[in-house]
């Protein structure tokens, strides 16, 4: 069973933690496996990922974003002419912008799916993994008229 290694899912530093925090011991799933966390949505739009995004999020790239600044500042300061400093600034900066734009899509994609941390556990632990695969046709045929005509076991 995985379970979260952070404080809360809902504080503003969560995302940031995306970069240090492990989420478990697993870190592939199989295709017929449940991920560690409720699924909210299965394949989310993009106004569904602009919509989960939390303030987490911003705080996540600004941070990256922001030390990115800082370190591009840095590292162009030993060129001797300002279009070597401009040069390196720009392709640093920009790379840890781009950075933080992909995780501002990728950590809300990853929380709607359930392969992040969001807040929710499943309420039956136990159905997570049936023989290393989780069972979709039992609980199917459970919630509709299918179970009632299985053919029996006899």
């Amino acid at each position: 069973m995985v379970t979260s290694q952070r404080a809360s899912s809902f504080s503003p530093f969560n995302s940031l933690r995306a970069l240090v925090a492990p989420t478990g011991r697993k870190s592939i799933y199989g295709a017929y496996e449940r991920p560690p966390f409720p699924i909210i949505v299965d394949t989310p739009t993009p106004r569904d990922i602009v919509g989960a995004w939390r303030l987490s999020d911003f705080i996540m790239a600004g941070t990256i974003y922001g030390s990115g600044i800082v370190w591009s500042y840095v590292i162009s300061r030993p060129f001797p002419t300002l279009s070597q400093r401009l040069l390196v600034y720009h392709g640093i900066s920009h790379l840890f912008f781009m950075l933080s734009l992909s995780l501002m899509i990728t950590v809300p994609y990853r929380r709607l799916t359930g392969y992040w941390d969001n807040g929710l556990r499943w309420s039956r632990p136990e159905d997570k993994l049936k023989g290393g695969k989780y069972d979709n046709t039992s609980q199917f045929e459970a919630n509709t008229i299918w179970g009632l005509l299985r053919p029996s076991k006899d």
